[in-house]
């Protein structure tokens, strides 16, 4: 039998250098030593999470997400199947796929993959250099809570 903190691998993705898209790096920070659960920081490659993917039942992806139509810190859930179908996101360009592309990928090509998928987004309102707004910022500790919530149930 599992010890509950190997049944969960919490998956941080994000640039710390690039402002408001350290909010994968905040979340990683605020969790990784009291977490019920491994956490790991893959930085902006999804794809790591073949190498680094142990046999939990459980993946909890956080990035921060670009979505115009939702006001800058908000969090969005997605779970199971929703992650793969309503987390639709596009190439940045020919070397970089998105989390949902990347995750439907890993899903098809890992020989193990979780059965209780979970991905959270804080909304950003841009992924240039600077500072967090403190809008993402809120946004990114509201994240940390909901992970922590997932990680009691």
């Amino acid at each position: 039998m599992q010890r509950a903190r190997d049944q969960t691998l919490v998956v941080a993705l994000g640039n710390p250098l690039v402002g408001e898209d350290a909010v994968g790096a905040h979340v990683y920070d605020s969790l990784r030593d009291g977490a019920e659960a491994r956490v790991v920081f893959l930085g902006t490659d999804v794809f790591r999470l073949s190498n680094v993917y142990r046999g939990e039942e459980r993946l909890v992806v956080v990035d921060a997400v670009y979505a115009p139509d939702l006001e800058p810190g908000r969090v969005v859930h997605f779970q199971g199947v929703e992650v793969f179908e309503r987390l639709r996101d596009v190439a940045v360009d020919a070397h970089l796929l998105g989390v949902g592309e990347g995750l439907k990928i890993l899903r098809l090509t890992m020989p193990r993959f979780p059965s209780d998928v979970h991905f959270v987004g804080v909304s950003v309102k841009t992924f240039g250099h600077g500072q967090m707004s403190p809008e993402v910022a809120q946004g990114a500790e509201k994240a940390v809570a909901l992970i922590q919530r997932l990680l009691g149930e």
